[in-house]
């Protein structure tokens, strides 16, 4: 897709196709009488009243509506304006006006999104490849930021895109050490600095908690570093961490075989991690972001970890494994102890498709977000209110005690029967952080179930726009003030 902005009126432009988003209630005033009638006569038959979400064709226009303007957000154009993909391609339109005019100027920046996600699709392993068959897209938008924008949010929707491909791949293609070679790739595509763990380097350095987790498997566990420098020399570090379980069985303690298969996207946090770290230099970022991400393979062997083993982890806690299907917060134990003790951040936020427990909780709508800072809490939910990646605040410290153990620290499961199972697996991970850190449950925003308008099945790339939305703004957490 070619995409421009053009600083006219929508029906100035040449396309074969348009898109007229359209507030509720609102009037027909400067549409061409023809279309201003049928349109009247739509919501006189209540095909069309401009409620969110709602559609209607007509002579190759199609309306689409935002709802009320108060509550009017530019990120719901991700899928208001994504929704229409289907529209456009029904109509056979290769060149399609979008009216921006009217909209907040970042408008063009989340329309530009949606098409793109709603275009995409993953189709490495067929021979017939699907064909793009929209090829311009103009903005009608005067705004005059309107084309910086732009400019980012494509920067912005490839890295969505490359979050999905390397999480849509399957895990005989996607093991450990096969994702710690795609990130030293773009490591040394955008001028970063990659250094890769082995199970060597993994066992002498004291990553037993990731060589547990990845002791089942002939495809060896990893530990991936990406340093971006774009701040100054003496500028703190801002720390990404994720989790890359590459495929989970649950180990000894298996998984039911129902959706088993869908656990390949168990190292979402660790694509969205790498994508978003690959984006950094071509927005910018004037930050200095070091980014972990744990890799391994879960699988049921004679050489597995097993329920009351007892591991000591990189920071020296031990930890009482009760049930090894509870491995993220494993590998994410390692990840944490090691980036705190090596870079010290002043800020981390940290991705994980941690627990099912946070899908009973908030669906497919939200991520748990949890933290031990209220300034960075707030930070990134005002980064996600922006970006359209929504997270949902759930409880935390009232949980710590459910994982002390009786034999070691700390055990990898809280309430026996399940209670909280979000909350819990979060104060797990709170015990090996020492600073300012957000945990982001991301089990049911990290792949689309049900083929949708805006979206297609498999990985969504959730968490890349946060991200990138998040190391964007100029905050510090209330740590970082103290120390001043």
């Amino acid at each position: 897709m070619e995409f421009s902005v053009q600083s006219k009126d929508v029906w100035a432009l040449h396309a074969d196709a348009r898109v007229l988003p359209r507030f509720e209630d609102s009037k027909s005033a400067g549409l061409p009488a023809k279309m201003a009638h049928a349109l009247e006569g739509a919501k006189k038959k209540k095909l069309f009243s401009g409620k969110k979400g709602e559609s209607w064709v007509f002579d190759g226009v199609v309306f689409v509506g935002l709802g009320s303007p108060e509550s009017f957000k530019p990120s719901s154009l991700l899928r208001i304006i994504g929704g229409t993909y289907g529209a456009l391609r029904r109509l056979g339109a290769q060149s399609v006006a979008v009216d921006m005019n009217g909209l907040p100027a970042d408008a063009v920046s989340f329309a530009a999104q949606g098409l793109l996600d709603a275009a995409y699709r993953f189709d490495d392993f067929k021979k017939e490849k699907t064909p793009e068959w929209l090829e311009k897209i103009a903005l009608a938008s005067k705004a005059p930021d309107a084309s910086g924008l732009l400019k980012k949010a494509l920067v912005v929707a490839a890295a969505v895109r490359q979050a999905r491909d390397i999480d849509n791949l399957p895990p005989n293609v996607a093991f450990p050490a096969a994702v710690a070679e795609t990130a030293q790739k773009w490591a040394r595509q955008h001028g970063l600095k990659c250094t890769v763990w082995d199970e060597k380097q993994l066992k002498a350095n004291g990553c037993n908690a990731i060589l547990a987790v990845g002791g089942g498997s002939v495809n060896g566990p990893r530990l991936a570093v990406l340093e971006y420098r774009g701040g100054g020399k003496s500028d703190p570090w801002v720390a990404l961490v994720g989790k890359g379980v590459t495929f989970d069985s649950g180990g000894i303690s298996l998984k039911p075989g129902a959706d088993m298969d869908k656990m390949k996207f168990d190292k979402s946090g660790a694509c969205v991690v790498l994508a978003a770290m690959a984006a950094l230099p071509k927005l910018d970022v004037k930050k200095n972001v070091v980014a972990v991400v744990a890799l391994a393979e879960n699988l049921p062997s004679g050489s597995a970890y097993r329920p009351s083993d007892v591991v000591t982890s990189y920071s020296g806690k031990t930890i009482e494994v009760l049930n090894t299907d509870a491995e993220g917060r494993m590998v994410l134990a390692d990840a944490l102890g090691f980036v705190y003790a090596k870079y010290k951040p002043v800020q981390t936020v940290e991705l994980a498709t941690l627990t099912g427990a946070c899908c009973v909780a908030l669906g497919e709508q939200f991520a748990g977000m949890f933290g031990n800072d209220d300034a960075l809490l707030a930070h990134v939910q005002a980064a996600s209110m922006q970006s359209g990646d929504a997270v949902w605040r759930m409880p935390l410290d009232e949980f710590e005690d459910d994982v002390k153990s009786d034999i070691a620290e700390v055990k990898n499961v809280g309430h026996p029967k399940g209670y909280a199972g979000a909350s819990t697996a979060a104060a797990f991970l709170k015990q090996f952080v020492s600073g300012p850190w957000v945990h982001l449950d991301i089990a049911g925003t990290s792949w689309n179930t049900s083929p949708k308008p805006y979206l297609s099945t498999g990985a969504t790339g959730f968490g890349v726009r946060l991200l990138l939305e998040w190391l964007s703004q100029k905050t510090e957490s209330t740590a970082a003030k103290t120390k001043k």
